[in-house]
């Protein structure tokens, strides 16, 4: 399983998407979406008033990531069986605490990460319109290049966004899924988990890991 650090990491990924261009015609627009979205992170966090205020960062980030990621297909691919078992309520409640831990992860990150740099890879799939896969290497100086993958869908709406990361073949949903199928055991509800995740949301500092 992950560690928070790699989770960190993950989330970190998103915003350094800015080398060239090699992906292939079939899903150039997806690999334009993340690539532009990332590109206003990255600029955006690099200025000082945002460097020095986690909150300000991190209301920015949502934000951004509202418009490129699917943030209530991921949370409910994540809660995967437990869907069954769970309210509405609770659904709406799980999705807006998850979308919480992850933003917060991933403006720490991008904070804490900052020579990197990013390379398309190309990739070609006929087996579905509607959904796609944009694969890249992470680039780091002195260090092996790391492979990253984001799965995409196109929302009704013709916007594609993202539902998934693969890192060095590790999907960010398989590996929450566990986490939480764990907890949901150990607890014995849903509910539980989900109170638990409110309350480190709410206690989060920049220097406190989630």
């Amino acid at each position: 399983m992950l560690n928070n650090q790699t989770l960190s990491f993950v989330f970190f990924i998103f915003t350094l998407l800015s080398a060239s261009t090699y992906a292939a015609e079939d899903n150039a627009q997806a690999q334009r979406v993340i690539e532009n979205s990332s590109n206003q992170i990255k600029q955006t966090l690099q200025q000082p008033a945002y460097q020095h205020d986690f909150n300000k960062a991190t209301q920015f980030v949502d934000g951004v990531v509202t418009e490129f990621v699917d943030m209530p297909r991921i949370s409910l691919l994540v809660l995967g069986k437990n869907i069954r078992k769970s309210t509405v309520e609770q659904r709406r409640r799980f999705i807006k605490e998850f979308k919480t831990l992850l933003v917060r992860t991933y403006t720490r990150a991008f904070l804490e990460y900052q020579d990197w740099s990013i390379t398309f890879v190309p990739y070609h799939d006929n087996k579905s319109d509607r959904k796609t896969l944009v694969k890249s290497l992470i680039h780091q100086p002195g260090k092996q290049p790391i492979d990253a993958s984001y799965r995409m869908v196109l929302s009704k709406n013709g916007e594609w966004k993202v539902y998934d990361i693969i890192i060095g073949g590790v999907s960010l949903v398989t590996t929450y899924r566990t986490s939480f199928n764990q907890k949901i055991a150990q607890s014995g509800s849903l509910e539980s988990v989900i109170q638990d995740l409110v309350e480190k949301n709410s206690k989060a500092t920049p220097e406190k890991e989630i």
